[in-house]
């Protein structure tokens, strides 16, 4: 299984060099953390990029510039990544005490106004020809652990929209379930979710998974096959100023890996 998530690690990297992501006339594309290896030693740093695209694992790359705040939060508390430039990046220092943490990632807001003539980064008001206006936040997790002590991944980031694991998938394996909690505000969320993982398919917007759930928030995901996972909840609302933007539209994922 590590070999194969090496693997899929390389496949990344090579890519680099060839998608990058660079212009916003993706509206509907999403980000989502991707970690090196989310079960290392003790001493050892955490590294990651930020998937960019319609398919997982393997698509585009975000530059981390485009992150307004990324968190590391685990037994040794909260560390808040400084440098967010670059495509690949690492926690400041290596991870020494043993336990469950989680990598919580917030893009900058953005707005993706679509013409006539193609997409811009701005409102809508004052433009012509305008098909549509959204105000995008995304917000992203990552579970990893360090040693083998395990622990609790429920840490509450405070995103507007999150995904809260209520089990440690690495204590899970493929048959298992995996509980969740979604929020929207703070509050618990009924909304529909959907789930996949790296392997299941190649094409674009393709999920091995879909569910809901309920007025608890409370829903799961039955964990079919080891390796990287990726589970994605998506919401709009009509934005405040109609003359602004049409809507408001909030994402978030969260990524893991099954033994």
């Amino acid at each position: 299984m590590k070999n194969r998530h090496n693997h899929i690690w390389m496949i990344a990297l090579a890519a680099l060099a060839i998608c990058i992501f660079a212009t916003p006339q993706v509206q509907a594309h999403f980000p989502w953390l991707l970690l090196e290896d989310g079960n290392i030693s003790p001493g050892r740093p955490l590294s990651w990029v930020i998937g960019w695209g319609h398919r997982f694992p393997l698509a585009g790359f975000m530059d981390g510039e485009e992150l307004e705040e990324v968190l590391i939060m685990g037994p040794g508390g909260t560390q808040k990544i400084k440098d967010l430039s670059g495509i690949q990046m690492k926690s400041p220092s290596s991870l020494t005490k043993e336990g469950a943490y989680v990598i919580a990632a917030k893009k900058k807001s953005t707005f993706y106004t679509k013409t006539t003539e193609g997409y811009k980064r701005q409102p809508k008001k004052g433009l012509k020809n305008v098909l549509s206006s959204s105000l995008s936040h995304a917000y992203m997790k990552a579970i990893a652990n360090v040693g083998d002590a395990g622990g609790k991944v429920d840490t509450v980031v405070g995103h507007d929209l999150e995904i809260v694991p209520l089990a440690n998938p690495a204590d899970l394996r493929p048959g298992d379930y995996l509980p969740i909690k979604v929020l929207f505000k703070g509050k618990p969320f009924k909304t529909d979710f959907l789930a996949t993982y790296g392997g299941f398919s190649t094409e674009h917007n393709v999920f091995a998974y879909a569910a809901s759930t309920g007025k608890d928030g409370m829903g799961k995901i039955r964990i079919l096959a080891p390796g990287s996972w990726l589970i994605k909840v998506s919401y709009k609302i009509p934005y405040s100023d109609p003359e602004m933007c049409d809507t408001e539209s909030f994402l978030a994922d969260c990524t893991f890996e099954i033994q």
